[in-house]
């Protein structure tokens, strides 16, 4: 079994025990019980194609069908239908008070989100992608740990829809996650991510960098960052805020 493989059925696992245990905590709970099923149908549905693809076969079996194997285009279409699911469940677990089931499952949808995007298919639900790599982040604090969540976030935004590419105003969900991307930059103190980081941000949402650039000057400071990440912050402040307003 490949690496991919392994990954996607973990990932699988971490959405099927979260369905579980919200599952037991609720038992005659009509709603959760609808909810479940709806999540666990989109899951098999995934890890089945994913798993196909990625093993090069020609035939997936989804609930006792064949079907020609999965293109990127069928991966982008129920890879998003999943993460569509995983919103409600989400709030489930944090509702119910489920932390460690709601940590690794953060965990679980930030995966999965890269996973659609290496399948070379777009990200159209990027709500609970951003919120995921919102908590992930909050929970990182090992530099080197902070530059590998970084580059994941800036490899979810780039499979990000079309609408966020081409210029248009972008969604709040991706605004969040260029933010996020920006911030887990400064603190990995990896220089490249930075530039990537802040280049997307000039590039995708050029009216939020200025703000975030004079906020990252004073911070910092304060933070004790290492000179080159501080070189690099004052190297965009100055080339993207103008003197006059400064």
């Amino acid at each position: 079994m490949s690496q991919g493989n392994v990954a996607i059925e973990n990932i699988g696992s971490v959405i099927s025990a979260a369905i579980d245990v919200l599952a037991e905590a609720n038992p005659d709970d009509p709603e959760t019980g609808e909810r479940a099923h709806s999540v666990r149908y989109a899951l098999v549905k995934f890890v089945n194609l994913a798993v196909s693809v990625s093993s090069d076969g020609t035939q997936v079996n989804i609930d006792g069908d064949s079907m020609p194997m999965g293109s990127a285009d069928d991966i982008e279409v129920v890879g998003n239908q999943l993460l569509r699911a995983t919103t409600g469940l989400v709030a489930d677990l944090e509702t119910a008070g489920f932390l460690e089931e709601l940590k690794q499952l953060h965990h679980a949808v930030a995966g999965l989100a890269v996973s659609i995007a290496r399948f070379g298919a777009k990200l159209e639900s990027l709500e609970p992608v951003a919120n995921s790599f919102a908590a992930l982040a909050d929970e990182t604090h090992e530099p080197a740990r902070l530059a590998t969540l970084g580059y994941l976030i800036e490899e979810a935004l780039t499979a990000s829809s079309p609408g966020v590419e081409s210029g248009i105003e972008p969604a709040e969900s991706s605004r969040l996650m260029h933010i996020a991307l920006g911030s887990v930059s400064i603190r990995s103190h990896d220089t490249e991510l930075m530039e990537c980081a802040f280049d997307r941000m000039a590039q995708h949402m050029p009216a939020d960098l200025p703000a975030f650039l004079r906020e990252a000057v004073v911070e910092m400071e304060q933070a004790g960052h290492p000179d080159e990440v501080k070189a690099v912050i004052r190297a965009y402040h100055e080339r993207h805020i103008p003197r006059t307003i400064r």
